[in-house]
């Protein structure tokens, strides 16, 4: 027999020998084993059920943020309601002021009337205009002469002093109405 003959059976015998001999080393139903496993498996659950604690708190805090969120939600769209609601009642007030500013647009006859009146009759009649209607007695003696202004305003003073301040202020305060609007 050749070297090689003997080499080409003796190589699949040495093997055959070591695979037994290893797994003669690493018995199947080792204790040790088992219980080193089982150790892992216990670990690993305990560290999943902390995980889920875990989870289950973030959760739990989420929710009460995500109320606390909607009940701020609803308190700022209340507020924003309100502050609309303000807003357009100051625009409305704003509004009435400029309006009360500008002096409507009297007929020159009927200023021309009352100047040519005496001063303690015209007087008489504006403390009756004014009780009826504050903007035309404004715009009325708005639209008079000065001098002729004076004159009825003398006779309105001693007859009603608060009328006499509130036309005053008004006509000051005001300012024509531009008749090409």
């Amino acid at each position: 027999m050749n070297a090689r003959y003997l080499l080409w059976i003796s190589a699949p015998v040495v093997l055959s020998a070591g695979v037994i001999w290893l797994s003669a080393q690493e018995p199947k139903g080792d204790p040790k084993g088992a219980a080193a496993e089982g150790v892992k498996v216990a670990e690993l659950a305990s560290q999943l059920q902390a995980r889920e604690k875990s989870i289950a708190q973030k959760e739990a805090d989420l929710r009460q943020l995500e109320q606390r969120l909607n009940t701020l939600q609803t308190t700022l769209d209340k507020d924003r309601g309100e502050l609309a609601t303000r807003e357009k009642a100051v625009q409305d007030a704003l509004a009435k002021l400029e309006q009360l500013k500008v002096r409507p647009v009297i007929d020159t006859q009927i200023i021309r009337t009352y100047e040519a009146m005496e001063p303690a009759a015209g007087a008489q009649a504006m403390k009756e205009l004014a009780g009826q209607n504050m903007d035309v007695a404004v715009a009325l003696l708005a639209g008079m002469t000065p001098k002729k202004a004076a004159r009825l305003m003398d006779q309105l003073a001693p007859l009603d002093a608060k009328l006499a301040g509130r036309l005053s202020e008004r006509v000051g305060l005001s300012k024509p109405k531009d008749p090409a609007a």
